[in-house]
């Protein structure tokens, strides 16, 4: 699973002007990142790779939207609740869980241009 199948299917799911996988461009007011991040150690069943039925795969999400904290916070949630608790498939991959890293966007205050951010830390398990 890419980080560019995931841009893709959170396209589908949110309203957002401007995507970006790896780094953003800050002097957009609305745009969303997504950052590969470390997940955990990977998984092999006992009988090897090939009795293994899921892998992870560990992200970030930067929302990084507008010079109002209310309005930015409220797309953080819309983000957030686009995967809690969701299935999905995603680059043909059968997703079985988004694991939460937090109970809400965390707030990291405004960057340079004093536009709000947040971020999202899930790890995503699917079907091998």
């Amino acid at each position: 699973m890419t980080l560019k199948e995931i841009r893709e299917f959170l396209k589908t799911k949110i309203d957002c002007p401007q995507w970006y996988s790896g780094k953003i461009d800050a002097t957009k007011e609305q745009c969303i990142g997504i950052y590969s991040v470390q997940g955990p150690a990977p998984f092999i069943a006992l009988g090897g790779l090939a009795n293994t039925s899921y892998s992870t795969k560990a992200i970030s999400i930067l929302v990084h939207w507008t010079k109002n904290y209310d309005i930015a916070e409220h797309k953080a949630q819309e983000v957030y609740n686009a995967l809690f608790g969701q299935s999905a498939t995603i680059g043909g991959k059968k997703v079985k869980k988004f694991d939460m890293r937090t109970d809400e966007p965390i707030g990291v205050g405004t960057d340079n241009n004093g536009i709000f951010e947040f971020v999202i830390e899930t790890v995503i398990y699917f079907e091998r």
